[in-house]
């Protein structure tokens, strides 16, 4: 929980009402140094190297955004990475004709658990009426797709 905390006191920005953001300078790709990656939860630091192997790049270079936050009403915490922030070598990667990955950790009592991954253009996270929400934006070539999921205690519906 330390690490976490650390974590959110040195790279915070505000991306919204209700989230934060953890960045670079804007638009453009930053690495992401050794010291900062190890001040990163395990399970996010283990999902930021198995991108890296697969995008087949020396170094990790991220934008502004790569890591969201917001808090839950029961202290509980969700990270989000957003690995269309992500420079990466092999295109095919972390992105399809679907979207990029993105990954949705819950944090709670300094456990770490995978909540949400899915291949889509966009998410957003929020607070609505006092429940977790990921807004899910699947828009890609002119064709809308876009729905809520809602925070239900164990998974988003």
């Amino acid at each position: 929980m330390l690490h976490l905390f650390i974590v959110l006191m040195v790279c915070l920005t505000v991306t919204g009402a209700n989230a934060r953001a953890a960045g670079m300078a804007q638009g453009k790709f930053s690495p992401l140094s050794d010291e900062r990656l190890q001040q990163l939860p395990p399970a996010i630091h283990k999902a930021f190297k198995a991108a890296q192997r697969l995008c087949m790049d020396d170094a990790i270079n991220v934008r502004t955004g790569y890591l969201r936050y917001i808090m839950g009403s029961r202290g509980e915490e969700f990270i989000a990475i957003h690995f269309d922030q992500f420079r990466c070598s092999n295109s095919q990667a972390l992105c399809s004709p679907k979207g990029c990955l993105h990954r949705v950790f819950i944090s709670r009592a300094g456990a770490l658990r995978e909540v949400w991954r899915g291949n889509v253009f966009e998410i957003d996270m929020s607070i609505d009426s006092g429940v977790p929400s990921i807004d899910v934006n699947c828009s890609r070539d002119g064709l809308f797709c876009r729905h809520k999921m809602q925070w239900d205690g164990k998974r988003f519906r």
